[in-house]
């Protein structure tokens, strides 16, 4: 499971707090004291079950206003158990909300701010006989189904209460009751929270004034088990049972001194016995030695606060690897990970956040960093601003990107240097196709090398950003290679490419820069059909020009992951004068020629 979105009432700058969607690797950006760090402080909150302080309530919160904190669910299990082996999803039981995303909602009162109350906000029938039934015992259910005029289900096992609440529901849809939003509260102490809260991912926090020295609790708590379950094994426990004898000899012998003594003010005791207490998980402690370049060897308590960070950041992603059943059920979030790192290890730093989003767990951070705010989705952006004592964070497609670089204080020089070359793309989606259509190109031998390879980076440039950078002709200035990829925006073969674009093709080439605009509309439309249908997909009739995303849905891009190069090539295949060419392929191999020089 992961973080879909998250929404806040009355806590910390936040009045209200509008959905934040959190993809797999979020980026919450914005100037200081704006309200990045309360996001996460409230995930914490939520995940920790800790009380709320008073001076954590919105300071605009009336006596009578509750703090409310809400989070969606997204990648949930398939299966899940109400009863005991009986399997069921959340879905079936109507326990998720109207987008398919379990929704958490934990409410702390004002009159006690050290308990909270649990509800799922829930796609449920309208009608309260039918509906919450997920919660409901034998006994409720049997007399809503005689409310309803229909025999309860008969499962032959007590606890087995599923086949009732599959007729309640049955009787509802055949009545022609709307489904609708509701609340449905859960006792915290029920066992459906108990079940749901067990599910939920392990939430890791690191602050920017965590404290990083290997003593803490945090690090050493960590091998506790390791050294409890060495000191059990079978050739260790002899051993051990003669060390801790050894121990108890001499601590009897000095607490017989003790007794000489104390029997000279008093007959009430005969003797006194020592019995210590081996905590084996407690026995050991852990320090950390590194060995460096130039063979000195220190302790990594003792290394600059950088190589501490980067160290933590790698004990993260150990505690995701070691739980072997976790299957990704880790939520990392990490403020301002970019303090105390040179950039060039800001950039392997979001190289390996980016691998443990792959893997399935969730990086969420916190940022003033243009590194880091350039390695999320613009849909995983969030721009928190803070007006007049009110916080808000604003998200695509509101969110604009020249308003994230005002806010970075970002040149345009900054999204580029260290790369050999540059292909600005209008969006997110394009990277992620490109950089596949590359290496599919590379393991198939018709290229010798991909983007990555021939450090040739991409920026994201769409739209009126776009327009900015050729107008001032800001791309030539730098002194750097680069190229352009745009969508044709072309919904028919009659229809011509929009008249900016072409006004930006001739100026970006008088720049030294190359400018390609798809033959097709977009790049959904190289997708091949068979690709397509292995996705899970309804097959759709389509052509070049058709609206890929309306037929398929906004993700269909991510496709092109599961095509084979022999498809990318039978999709990209068009004649001119007679001569056969691969679009995609060409573009690839001119953009990587860009790299030539260097």
């Amino acid at each position: 499971m992961r973080v879909h979105s998250l929404y806040a009432k009355n806590y910390g700058p936040y009045k209200e707090l509008e959905k934040v969607q959190l993809g797999p690797l979020a980026t919450i950006v914005g100037q200081n004291d704006a309200g990045k760090s309360t996001i996460l402080r409230a995930l914490q909150l939520f995940f920790d079950s800790r009380k709320i302080e008073e001076n954590d309530v919105h300071d605009r919160a009336s006596a009578n206003d509750d703090v409310v904190i809400e989070v969606a669910f997204t990648s949930l299990p398939t299966e899940i158990e109400l009863e005991d082996g009986i399997t069921t999803t959340f879905r079936e039981e109507n326990l998720l909300d109207a987008n398919g995303y379990l929704r958490i909602r934990k409410t702390y009162r004002r009159s006690n701010l050290a308990k909270f109350d649990v509800s799922l906000i829930t796609h449920d029938f309208e009608d309260d006989n039918y509906a919450g039934l997920a919660i409901l015992k034998e006994k409720e259910l049997n007399e809503r189904c005689a409310s309803a005029g229909i025999k309860a289900e008969k499962s032959g096992r007590a606890n087995a209460n599923k086949p009732t609440r599959v007729a309640l529901r049955e009787k509802a849809r055949n009545a022609g009751i709307q489904l609708v939003e509701r609340e449905l509260i859960l006792p915290v102490k029920d066992d459906m929270w108990k079940k749901i809260s067990a599910l939920l991912p392990e939430f890791v926090l690191f602050e920017t004034d965590t404290r990083l020295g290997i003593g803490e609790s945090l690090f050493q708590s960590q091998f506790r088990p390791i050294v409890k379950t060495a000191a059990e094994q079978p050739d260790v426990i002899s051993a051990r049972d003669t060390f801790t004898a050894l121990i108890c000899q001499a601590l009897q012998g000095e607490i017989d001194k003790i007794f000489t003594h104390l029997r000279r003010h008093t007959d009430v005791f005969t003797d006194l016995t020592v019995q210590p207490d081996f905590s084996w998980d407690k026995a050991v402690t852990l320090q950390v030695f590194g060995k460096d370049q130039y063979d000195v060897e220190n302790s990594l308590d003792r290394r600059g606060t950088g190589i501490r960070r980067l160290l933590m950041v790698a004990f993260f992603q150990y505690l995701a690897e070691r739980e072997q059943e976790s299957n990704g059920n880790f939520i990392f979030a990490i403020e301002e990970p970019e303090n105390c790192l040179h950039p060039g290890l800001q950039r392997e730093l979001v190289t390996s956040f980016r691998k443990l989003a792959d893997e399935g767990y969730q990086v969420i951070i916190t940022s003033h960093s243009p590194v880091f705010a350039g390695a999320s989705s613009i849909e995983d952006l969030a721009l928190v601003v803070r007006n007049a004592g009110v916080a808000r964070a604003i998200q695509s497609p509101e969110l604009d990107l020249a308003d994230v670089a005002t806010q970075l204080g970002v040149e345009p020089s900054d999204q580029i240097t260290g790369y050999h070359a540059c292909i600005f793309v209008e969006g997110p989606s394009d990277i992620e196709f490109w950089n596949s259509v590359a290496r599919k190109f590379k393991e198939s031998g018709h290229t010798t090398a991909d983007f990555e390879d021939r450090k040739i980076g991409f920026v994201l440039s769409g739209g009126d950003t776009l327009k900015y950078w050729i107008n001032t002709e800001a791309m030539g200035r730098l002194n750097r290679r680069f190229g352009v990829i745009v969508d044709s925006d072309r919904e028919s073969p009659q229809h011509i490419t929009p008249g900016r674009k072409l006004n930006w093709k001739q100026k970006c080439e008088s720049q030294g820069g190359l400018f390609y605009i798809l033959r097709k509309r977009e790049i959904e439309n190289y997708l091949h059909p068979r690709a397509i249908e292995r996705s899970g997909r309804t097959p759709t009739c389509y052509n070049e020009f058709s609206d890929m995303k309306k037929l398929f849905g906004e993700n269909v891009y991510k496709v092109i992951q599961d095509m084979s190069c022999e498809e990318i090539l039978e999709m990209d295949k068009y004649v001119d004068g007679g001569v056969e060419h691969h679009e995609l392929l060409e573009v690839v191999q001119e953009l990587l020629r860009l790299a030539d020089s260097q």
